[in-house]
C-alpha cells in the first residue's frame, strides 16, 4: 500500500505500507481517481492548515479488491464505487436518533481526518456507492459537489419561478444553478469571477452578475418586481461584500451559508435584525449521494466543463508543484493511481 504524505505545506512524500488484515465490516478499495480540487490545493499549500503529517484527497472513485464479510453487502469484487468521505460519530444525539446527516462531530476524509490519496484504503460498507455503467470515473469524482448541492436546495424553500440568489466565487455555484433550475426556480447567479458568469450562460443561466461591475440590488429589484429574493446562498468561501448580500435579500428572507472556508466574514447584527433575516449553515452533502449519483448519471447536472488535466501518482510531487490556484478555478485536476 502506498500513499502521499504531506509532510508539511507544499513537501510530499510517498510511503509504503506493509499490508493490513482486513476487518469483518469493511471493504478494501483500490484507489483509481482522486479529484484534486480548490479545496484541496489549499490543504496541500498551508492556506487551510492541518497537523501534519497528513493524507489530503477528498474525492475518489475505485473499485472493490476484497470483502470483509460477503453476506453484508451487496457489493462485489471489482464493482466499480464511489467513496462518501463522511463519517458520523455514532455517539451523538443526531446519530442515535438515526439522523447522521446532522452528526455534530463529523469527520471527513482529507479534511478533518486522512484521506484518500493512496492506492488502497479499507473502508466501512456505508460509505461506498456501486457507480452505474453510465458513469464514467470522472463524472463520478464530482458525486459529493452533487450532494452538498442537494442538500443546500433541501434547505431552502424552493417555489416554482422563485428567484434565489447565489453568490459564488468557485464553479460549485455553478452545480447549485442548475439543480435551482431542475427545481423549476430562477437562479440569480452572482460572482465576481467573469469566466464563472460566461459558463453560467452558457449552462442556460439567464441572470448572471457581477457585482463589482454591476448594481446587484438595483438588478434583482428589477426582476424581482421590487420585491427582491426570499431565498439566498452565500458560498462561504467567496469574496464579497455582506452588504451586497444583504441588499438582494427580502424582508424575513432565508440566507444559507454554504460550505467551510478559513475567512472571516463580518455579518451585521443591525441588518439580519431589521430584515428579519434567517441565517443558517449547510456543511456537507452527506446523505444524498444516492440521488446525486442519479442526477449526473441522467446529465441533469453538467459537470464535463470542470474535468481538468490527468496528474500521475507516481510523480504526484512533480508535477502538484507546477499547479496553481487559477488553474483549479474553472477545472479540477484528476490524479491517477
Amino acid at each position: 500500500m502506498k500513499a502521499w504524505i504531506l509532510e508539511e505545506p507544499k513537501k510530499l512524500r510517498l510511503q509504503e505500507f506493509g499490508p493490513t488484515a482486513l476487518i469483518e465490516n469493511k471493504v478494501k478499495v483500490k484507489i483509481e481517481e482522486v479529484l484534486f480540487s480548490s479545496t484541496d490545493y489549499d490543504i496541500y499549500s498551508g492556506a487551510s492548515k492541518r497537523t501534519y503529517p497528513f493524507i489530503f484527497g477528498r474525492n475518489a472513485v475505485g473499485a472493490v479488491s476484497e470483502l470483509g464479510d460477503k453476506n453484508s453487502t451487496l457489493l462485489q469484487k471489482l464493482d466499480r464505487v464511489v467513496i462518501e468521505p463522511y463519517i458520523p460519530c455514532d455517539g451523538c444525539d443526531e446519530c442515535r436518533d438515526g439522523n447522521y446527516q446532522d452528526c455534530s462531530n463529523m469527520q471527513e476524509l482529507g479534511h478533518n481526518c486522512n484521506g484518500l490519496l493512496q492506492n488502497f484504503i479499507d473502508l466501512p460498507y456505508a460509505l461506498l456507492y456501486k457507480l452505474p455503467d453510465k458513469l464514467s470515473n470522472e463524472k463520478a469524482l464530482f458525486v459529493s459537489y452533487v450532494a452538498f448541492c442537494l442538500n443546500i436546495v433541501d434547505s431552502l424553500n424552493l417555489e416554482k419561478g422563485r428567484h434565489i440568489a447565489i453568490f459564488s466565487s468557485t464553479k460549485t455555484g455553478l452545480i447549485l444553478a442548475q439543480l435551482v433550475a431542475y427545481y423549476q426556480a430562477v437562479p440569480v447567479f452572482i460572482s465576481n469571477k467573469d469566466e464563472l458568469l460566461d459558463i453560467a450562460r452558457d449552462l442556460g443561466v439567464f441572470y448572471c452578475f457581477n457585482p463589482e461591475k454591476t448594481d446587484v440590488e438595483h438588478e434583482i429589484l428589477m426582476i424581482t418586481g421590487g420585491r427582491m429574493c426570499s431565498e439566498l446562498v452565500y458560498f462561504s468561501d467567496s469574496d464579497f461584500k455582506m452588504k451586497d448580500v444583504y441588499n438582494a435579500a427580502a424582508v424575513n428572507a432565508n440566507i444559507c451559508l454554504a460550505g467551510y472556508s478559513n475567512k472571516d466574514s463580518n455579518l451585521s447584527v443591525a441588518q439580519i435584525c431589521q430584515k428579519h433575516l434567517k441565517i443558517f449553515g449547510v456543511y456537507n452533502g452527506a446523505g444524498n449521494f444516492s440521488s446525486a449519483i442519479n442526477l449526473l448519471v441522467t446529465n441533469t447536472v453538467n459537470v464535463d466543463i470542470f474535468i481538468g488535466d490527468v496528474i500521475n501518482f507516481s510523480t504526484l510531487d512533480k508535477e502538484i508543484s507546477s499547479v496553481t490556484p487559477e488553474d483549479l478555478m474553472l477545472k479540477s485536476k484528476i490524479i491517477k493511481v
